[in-house]
C-alpha cells in the first residue's frame, strides 16, 4: 500500500475517534466484556505492593522532552550488541487452534557489559507500518542510530542497562504491516504470541528478574517490564495495556490513539473498567505518552489521552512521578511522524523508566556540567565598525581560537530571548585577510538587522572552509546558546561563497541548532542525512553561471536532499517548505548593472526581499 493512503486512513481513522466517543458506550461494555488477558490462575496472584510498601522504580519525567544530542548518533566507544532471536509460534488469526506453526524472528539489544551474573529490566519495542523487527535499530552488520543513541545513553548513565527486544506483528509475510487494515487486526492478536511465546523465548535465554518462565513468573516480574511503540507501534502498545497487565508495568505510547475498528466496535480510548478487569489499580502502571504537534496521529492522541485523564473515575492521572499518578503526556513543537520523533521520544521515555537512581545522578551531572560550561574563556575586542565590536576570541580548549566580529543590540539586557543570525564570509572575509574583513565587503550583517531589531548578529572569521571551521563555528554558536539569553526558535545561518562550504558542513553534522540555513553562490560539501532528520529548512540561491562554482553542485544538492525526504513520505508541498532551489537566470544580474554572477551574488542576494524574507520568516514549530 502507498504510503500516501496509509496517511489518509489513518487520518480518517483519527477524526472518527473523535467523533464516535461519544456514541459508542454500549460497544464499549461490549468490548469490555469480551476481554481475556491470562490464564485464571494467574488472577490469584499476587503482584502489586501495599501503599506502604511500594518502591517506585523509575526516576521523574521532564518538564520538556531532551533532544537527543548528535554526538549519540555515531558509534558509541563502548557499545552493545544486537542478536537475532528465533523462536515458534502460531499464525495470528487462527492462534487457539494451533494449526499453522510459525516460524519468526526478534532482534535483542544486549547493553555494553551484559552478564548472566545481573538481572536486567527488559522492554519490547514495537515498530509501525511498512517496518519489522530491523527497523528501529537494525542489525548486528547494520546497526541504525537508535542503537547508538542508546549505546551512548547507557554509557553515560542516562539510561539504566537494560534489554531491548525487538519483534514483530506481521505475520505470515514481512509486508503485513503494509496492509493498514491488517495492521490493526494483527496489534489487536498479537498478545497471543507475546505472552505465550515471545517473552518465553527472550526471558528464558537471557537474565531478567523473571524466576522462570510461567505465567506466574512473568507476573510476578511484571515492576520489571515494559512495552512501548510509535505509530502502529503505538496501537500495539494499548493493545498490550488491554490485554496484558498482568505481564507489564509500563508503557510507552507514541503518536498513535487506540483503534478497534478491527473487531467492529468503532472507536474508543481507555476506560478504568479495562484496568479493574485484570484485577489492578491506579498504583499498578505507568503511562509515558508521547507526540508530535505538527503530527498528523496529534489530534487523536491527544484527545484520547486527555479524555483518559478527565475520566470522572480518576484512574488515570498526568503526573511527572509515580508516587503523584500514573500518566505523563510529553509534545514536542514542530516535531511530525517520522523517525526523528520516535528514536526521540524513546529516548526519553527510557531515561524515565527504571532510572530512579541513575536519572538522579544523570540530572546532577548535567547541571555540574551546565554550570562550569559557562566558565568560557572570551577576549573582548576593542575596535567597533558600524555598531559590531571586532576581533571577538572564544578561546576553546578543543577548537583553538575562534574569531568573531560580533553585533549586540543597544536595548538587549538578557531579561527577554533574542533571535540569533551566524553569517559566514566568503574569501575575502577569512582571518588572515584582516579583521573586520568580512564585513567590511559582506552586507549581511547589517541587512538583517532591517529584519529583526532584536536579533544578535555573529560574523565569524575563520582560517579556512574545513571541517575544523565547522566544529569552530557548531562550537562559537553553543557558546552562545549557553551564555546569552538566545530565542531557540530563531537561529539562522547564512554562508556566501565558501562560507556556504563551511556552513554545509555544519549541517552535515549539526542542523539542529538552526532554524533555517541561506547558501548563497557556493557549493554544498557535507552530508545530508542529518539535515532531513533534523528538517532544517535550506533555501540553495546561485547564479544559473556563477563563475566560481556553476550552478550544477546546488542543483545535485537539491536532488540529494529532495529525494530523502522523498523517501520518508514527503508530499512535493511539504518537500517545498522545507527546501528551495533558487537558480538566478543571467537577466536577473544584468537588469540590475552587472555580468558578475559569483562576486556580484553577494551584493544582490542580501538586497532581494523575497530571499533575505525567507530565510527571517521562519520559527521552529510554525508551519510556514
Amino acid at each position: 500500500m502507498d504510503k500516501r493512503i496509509e496517511l489518509l486512513l489513518i487520518f480518517l481513522g483519527t477524526i472518527m475517534a473523535l467523533v464516535s466517543c461519544g456514541v459508542i458506550q454500549n460497544e464499549e461494555k461490549d468490548m469490555l466484556a469480551e476481554t481475556t488477558t491470562v490464564k485464571e490462575e494467574t488472577k490469584e496472584i499476587e503482584t502489586t505492593q501495599s501503599d506502604d510498601k511500594k518502591e517506585y522504580l523509575s526516576g521523574i519525567v521532564p518538564e520538556e522532552l531532551e533532544y537527543i544530542p548528535e554526538e549519540y548518533k555515531q558509534p558509541a566507544e563502548h557499545p552493545g550488541t544486537l542478536e537475532k532471536l528465533t523462536y515458534t509460534t502460531w499464525e495470528s488469526f487462527t492462534y487457539e487452534e494451533h494449526s499453522q506453526e510459525l516460524t519468526k524472528e526478534a532482534w535483542v539489544y544486549l547493553p555494553y557489559g551484559y552478564s548472566e551474573e545481573e538481572k536486567y529490566n527488559v522492554f519490547y519495542l514495537s515498530h509501525g507500518g511498512w517496518s519489522n523487527e530491523t527497523t528501529l535499530m537494525g542489525t548486528d552488520t547494520d546497526p541504525h542510530p537508535l542503537k547508538y543513541v542508546m549505546d551512548h545513553a547507557v554509557e553515560d548513565g542516562k539510561i539504566q542497562p537494560l534489554i531491548i527486544v525487538l519483534p514483530t506483528y506481521n505475520n505470515t509475510s514481512e509486508e503485513d504491516s503494509g496492509d493498514y487494515s491488517l495492521a490493526i487486526e494483527l496489534t489487536d492478536r498479537f498478545h497471543n504470541e507475546l505472552v505465550n511465546d515471545l517473552i518465553p523465548a527472550v526471558e528464558g535465554k537471557y537474565s531478567t528478574y523473571a524466576e522462570d518462565t510461567t505465567p506466574e513468573g512473568l507476573a510476578a516480574s511484571r515492576d520489571h517490564r515494559g512495552f512501548g511503540g510509535f505509530s502502529m507501534g503505538s496501537v500495539n502498545t494499548w493493545n498490550t495495556f488491554r490485554y496484558c497487565l498482568d505481564y507489564f508495568r509500563y508503557f510507552m505510547p507514541m503518536s498513535g490513539s487506540y483503534s478497534l475498528r478491527s473487531i467492529g466496535k468503532g472507536f474508543f480510548y481507555i476506560k478504568a473498567d479495562l484496568v479493574r478487569q485484570q484485577g489492578y489499580t491506579a498504583d499498578d502502571f505507568f503511562i509515558f505518552a508521547a507526540s508530535g504537534t505538527d503530527d498528523f496521529a496529534y489530534s487523536a492522541f491527544k484527545a484520547q489521552i486527555d479524555a483518559m485523564s478527565s475520566d470522572s473515575d480518576g484512574m488515570f492521572r498526568l503526573a511527572h512521578s509515580e508516587a503523584e499518578g500514573n500518566m505523563s503526556f510529553l509534545e514536542r513543537e514542530g516535531y511530525r511522524h517520522d523517525s526523528i520523533a520516535s528514536d526521540e521520544y524513546t529516548y526519553n521515555g527510557l531515561r524515565f523508566f527504571w532510572n530512579r537512581d541513575t536519572q538522579e545522578q544523570a540530572d546532577d551531572t548535567q547541571a555540574d556540567t551546565a554550570v562550569a560550561g559557562t566558565d568560557y574563556n572570551v577576549t573582548t575586542g576593542t575596535e567597533e565598525y558600524r555598531g559590531f565590536v571586532l576581533d571577538n576570541v572564544l578561546h576553546s580548549d578543543t577548537e583553538g581560537d575562534i574569531h568573531y566580529n560580533l553585533y549586540v543590540p543597544e536595548n538587549y539586557d538578557g531579561s527577554e530571548p533574542y533571535a540569533l543570525f551566524f553569517t559566514l564570509p566568503g574569501y575575502q572575509g577569512l582571518y588572515f585577510q584582516g579583521v573586520g574583513e568580512n564585513i567590511r565587503t559582506e552586507e549581511f550583517g547589517f541587512v538583517a538587522q532591517e529584519y529583526n531589531p532584536k536579533m544578535i548578529i555573529v560574523a565569524p572569521q575563520l582560517e579556512d572552509w574545513g571541517e575544523r571551521s565547522a566544529r569552530q563555528t557548531i562550537a562559537l554558536t553553543e557558546y552562545f546558546l549557553d551564555v546569552y539569553n538566545i530565542d531557540t526558535t530563531r537561529v539562522y545561518a547564512e554562508g556566501y561563497s565558501g562560507g556556504g562550504e563551511t556552513l554545509s558542513l555544519v549541517m552535515g553534522m549539526r542542523p539542529d541548532l538552526y532554524t533555517a540555513y541561506l547558501q548563497c553562490s557556493s557549493q554544498w560539501d557535507g552530508g545530508y542525512d542529518a539535515v532531513v532528520e533534523a528538517r532544517t529548512p535550506v533555501y540553495l540561491v546561485v547564479g544559473e553561471k556563477d563563475e566560481y562554482y556553476g550552478c550544477l553542485p546546488s542543483d545535485n544538492a537539491y536532488d540529494a536532499i529532495h529525494d530523502l525526504y522523498e523517501k520518508q513520505g514527503l508530499s512535493d508541498s511539504e518537500i517545498d517548505e522545507l527546501l528551495v532551489l533558487d537558480i538566478k537566470p543571467t537577466t536577473y544580474f544584468t537588469s540590475q548593472g552587472t555580468t558578475n554572477q559569483h562576486g556580484a551574488g553577494g551584493y544582490l542576494f542580501v538586497r532581494d526581499e523575497e530571499i533575505m524574507g525567507w530565510l527571517f520568516d521562519h520559527q521552529k514549530g510554525q508551519t510556514e
